[in-house]
């Protein structure tokens, strides 16, 4: 069943209020989709990092990336070292006043070597969706910088002493198919969603967001009691696919 959302002020209080709830979930089995991407497209990490593995990247947010208990954070600064260490690189847009650093206002003229968007991104595009590239980091629709700090938030989770132990991530700990979204009673699984690819349903409550919410606890509980879910953990994809999807990319729960 449904509760009333809630919506803490910062993302501090968010992961406090999730940690709480993966500790207290000991004999639950618990998904929490997160509405940001989870990678880059391929071969960002390998630039950034050294490897080609989601582990990486994330460990390197978390490790480059201050926020804190205000949601004041230096992501920008990071994402401008970013680029001038790649040379060209990809990341752009910032709100506020000129920068004189690596990081442009406008979008580049190319993103090579890297491509605008991942697997997923396309498949959802060619349903005729429009996502936005996880390059972009500010202005009204843009996800970037939620990614960035997003995956610090995440991996600082891995490492909490209680949840760490019992949280799954998919499909980068779990693999692809219709049984990799089977967990144990006790531990929880953390996945993408885009909430934006469903219909919204305006009555479940007068707060679009919150409404956006239900509208996706709804479905999958619609889903997981006529034992359709398994489908969303196993999209069509051939095996160099899947290698590089379960390897760095990350897929969005329900893009099949």
């Amino acid at each position: 069943r449904s509760r009333e959302p809630v919506n803490p002020s910062t993302r501090s209080a968010a992961m406090a209020l999730i940690r709480s709830m993966c500790a207290e979930s000991v004999d639950e089995r618990v998904l929490i989709g997160f509405d940001f991407s989870f990678g880059y497209p391929a071969g960002f990490a390998q630039a950034l990092t050294g490897s080609s593995e989601w582990s990486a990247l994330w460990s390197w947010m978390a490790e480059h990336i201050s926020d804190d208990d205000r949601n004041l954070n230096d992501r920008l600064d990071v994402a401008a070292a970013v680029n001038s260490r790649l040379g060209s690189g990809p990341f752009w847009g910032y709100p506020g006043a000129t920068r004189s650093d690596g990081l442009g206002r406008s979008r580049p003229s190319t993103y090579a070597p890297f491509d605008a968007f991942r697997l997923a991104e396309h498949r959802v595009r060619a349903a005729g969706h429009r996502p936005f590239s996880a390059w972009q980091l500010a202005y009204p629709g843009s996800v970037g910088s939620q990614m960035m700090l997003g995956m610090r938030a995440l991996e600082l989770l891995r490492r909490d002493p209680v949840c760490g132990t019992r949280l799954r991530v998919w499909p980068y700990e779990t693999g692809l198919g219709p049984d990799s979204g089977v967990i144990k009673p006790g531990q929880v699984m953390i996945a993408e969603i885009w909430p934006s690819m469903f219909p919204l349903d305006v009555a479940l409550h007068p707060v679009r967001d919150a409404a956006q919410v239900l509208t996706m606890v709804a479905h999958i509980t619609e889903l997981d009691r006529g034992g359709q879910l398994g489908s969303w953990f196993d999209p069509m994809l051939s095996g160099d696919e899947r290698a590089v999807v379960v390897a760095e990319e990350g897929w969005t729960l329900g893009v099949l």
